[in-house]
């Protein structure tokens, strides 16, 4: 890589942590919907131009800067599942239950289902044991995961959480 390239690369690192940093503390601050992408970019420090080059709007923010969470999600659909980091996933949505149902009611959900599938599909490779297509078979433990979720999150089920992490845990 060419001391440019590599330059650019930082750059870059440092705008994308700079549009996390600043979303992560107007998510806990503010309702999802009030936020706009002019607030993020003004909270980021970052110049409008700069900000749409790495991204269309807060949606898609969003969309990135939940990789963190949606991974232990992805490697237990994918049967390699890690039980106390599905376990802090589920605390962790538990504890901003208010933002995580705004996430997974349309019209994010749509988005953030895609975005599972693909890491699941990611973890998944070639290989099935069914002829089924990998990416059906994704996308319908994307759904399967994010429809529990949402279920729970919204109150229309009652669960200990550690049932639950144990639960997605073995992928059924």
């Amino acid at each position: 890589m060419t001391q440019a390239a590599e330059d650019l690369d930082r750059r870059s690192q440092r705008t994308r942590k700079a549009v996390f940093d600043a979303f992560m503390r107007l998510i806990f601050t503010h309702r999802y919907s009030a936020i706009r992408t002019s607030d993020l970019i003004e909270a980021a420090g970052v110049g409008r131009s700069t900000f749409y080059e790495h991204f269309r709007n807060k949606d898609e923010v969003l969309v990135w800067a939940i990789d963190p969470i949606f991974a232990p999600l992805a490697e237990a659909a994918a049967g390699r599942a890690s039980l106390p980091r599905l376990r802090f996933v589920v605390d962790h949505l538990w504890e901003r239950r208010a933002l995580a149902r705004v996430m997974f009611e349309p019209p994010l959900a749509g988005k953030l289902q895609r975005k599972l599938a693909a890491m699941i599909e990611a973890r998944l490779g070639e290989r099935t044991a069914d002829s089924l297509p990998t990416a059906m078979i994704a996308a319908a433990s994307a759904a399967a995961q994010l429809a529990l979720l949402r279920v729970w999150l919204s109150g229309e089920a009652a669960c200990d959480p550690g049932a639950l992490a144990r639960w997605l845990a073995e992928g059924r």
